[in-house]
C-alpha cells in the first residue's frame, strides 16, 4: 500500500484551512502533500476499495474479511480524518456523512469550486 505515515506528521505540513474562498490554494497544498506520500489515489478515486470478503472457489463468498480491505479501510479513515482536520466549520458542511475520502474530495470540489 502507501508509504508509512502518521496523520499527525502530515497535519503539520498542511497549514491552510479550507474556507469557501480558498479552494485552489488549499487543494494545491493538500494534493502536493498527499501525492508525496502516494496517498492521493484515495481522494481522486484511483485507489479503489478492494473486495471486503474472501471468495473461495469451493464455497463462494465467505464471512472472512480480506487483509487488503482492512488495510484500505484503515488508511481511508486516517486520511479522511486528515482532510477533516484541514476544514473550517463553514467547509465541514459539505462533507458531513462522507465515509470515503474520494466522496469528501469530490463534494468539496463540486460545492466550493463551482
Amino acid at each position: 500500500m502507501a508509504s508509512q505515515f502518521k496523520v499527525e506528521n502530515l497535519l503539520g505540513t498542511l497549514t491552510i484551512k479550507l474556507r469557501d474562498d480558498n479552494f485552489s490554494k488549499w487543494a494545491f497544498q493538500f494534493q502536493s502533500v498527499l501525492k508525496g506520500y502516494k496517498l492521493f489515489g484515495f481522494f481522486d478515486g484511483t485507489n479503489v476499495c478492494p473486495p471486503r470478503f474472501i471468495i473461495s472457489t469451493e464455497t463462494g463468498v465467505t464471512n472472512e474479511v480480506t487483509v487488503a480491505y482492512i488495510e484500505w479501510e484503515a488508511t481511508n479513515m486516517a486520511i479522511l480524518s486528515l482532510l477533516l482536520a484541514t476544514l473550517t466549520d463553514e467547509a465541514m458542511k459539505y462533507v458531513l456523512g462522507c465515509r470515503i475520502a474520494s466522496e469528501a474530495w469530490f463534494n468539496l470540489a463540486i460545492c466550493i469550486c463551482v
